[in-house]
């Protein structure tokens, strides 16, 4: 990038720092609930869900930034959820913001949420780290962060300096559950969210991770309430992950909850298929078949319709 290309691409970073509105968290409801029963069931419409659908690095790790970002705006995902590391599209927390800001204006999408280094023992190196993060993701105008740590004592360890930056930079950091790390329950959700004891750390809802552990979506909305910031969807069969449509989770049911109880923010749409070839063809799909979903209206209520545990 050239000299010329940085400063438009930081006057592009201002205006995509003004405009991201869709990534709120749920209104707290009296009793701490994301939402009542008695709501009114409506459906979404194909093109408010279709604004609020956000791509993953996870799907296409081998993918660099560019040829992702150009993947994925072509299939109407214009939104997409930043990795640190692990992925080929990993962005570099030393680098220049506006570098990756002209890599998304150019390509007409927004970054819309940052996965944070995770805090470890080293406890002063990696809190540097995750506040660098915190910052990162401000200037890339992303208003979500997933805060992380090795452990669950450092997660409460690392949480109040972690919330304070975050704070003052106007973000919202969230717990995410994850099968095989230190939040993976609901009892570890529990425990977390409990030690940290500040109800600035709001949470994900990883839809899938539940499934996988045996946890439904529904018992993860009733445990997390109104702390839901941001969900991360897939379709599975026990812990495999399938294109949408053709798996075991109920996700007609989830968008229509989430609905009734005033759910504004992103669904990150993550596909880890045996077939991996067939990704981008089940991605295209996936974003259709949500559409198509969430449009429809459903006579049943969500709670009425049970999906098959894992």
């Amino acid at each position: 990038m050239n000299a010329h290309e940085r400063e438009w691409a930081r006057s592009a970073g201002d205006f995509t720092n003004e405009t991201i509105v869709n990534s709120r968290p749920v209104p707290r409801s009296p009793k701490g609930e994301v939402g009542s029963s008695t709501c009114p069931s409506k459906p979404e419409g194909r093109s408010g869900i279709a604004n609020r659908l956000v791509g993953s690095p996870c799907s296409v790790p081998r993918m660099a930034l560019g040829p992702l970002l150009e993947t994925y705006s072509a299939m109407g995902y214009r939104k997409f959820e930043v990795f640190t590391r692990g992925v080929a599209s990993a962005f570099d927390l030393d680098e220049d913001p506006a570098v990756y800001l002209y890599e998304a204006a150019q390509r007409g999408v927004r970054y819309t949420s940052l996965h944070l280094p995770a805090i470890s023992e080293d406890l002063d190196n990696s809190m540097r780290r995750a506040v660098q993060g915190a910052r990162f993701a401000k200037a890339l105008g992303a208003p979500i962060v997933l805060y992380k740590a090795a452990s669950r004592e450092l997660y409460v360890r690392g949480a109040r300096r972690v919330l304070d930056e975050c704070e003052q930079l106007g973000i919202t950091a969230v717990l995410q559950n994850h099968c095989g790390t230190p939040i993976a329950s609901l009892d570890d959700f529990r425990t977390v969210i409990d030690s940290i004891n500040d109800n600035r750390m709001r949470t994900l809802l990883e839809v899938g991770h539940f499934h996988s552990a045996g946890v439904s979506w529904r018992e993860g909305c009733a445990c997390l309430g109104a702390r839901i910031a941001l969900i991360h969807i897939k379709d599975q069969i026990g812990r495999q992950s399938v294109p949408f449509g053709t798996g075991e989770i109920d996700l007609p049911g989830l968008f229509r909850h989430m609905a009734e109880c005033g759910y504004t923010g992103d669904y990150v749409v993550e596909m880890e298929v045996t077939d991996s070839e067939n990704t981008l063809r089940y991605l295209a799909e996936a974003r259709e078949h949500i559409e198509t979903l969430a449009a429809k209206p459903q006579a049943e209520k969500s709670s009425t319709v049970m999906e098959r545990r894992p």
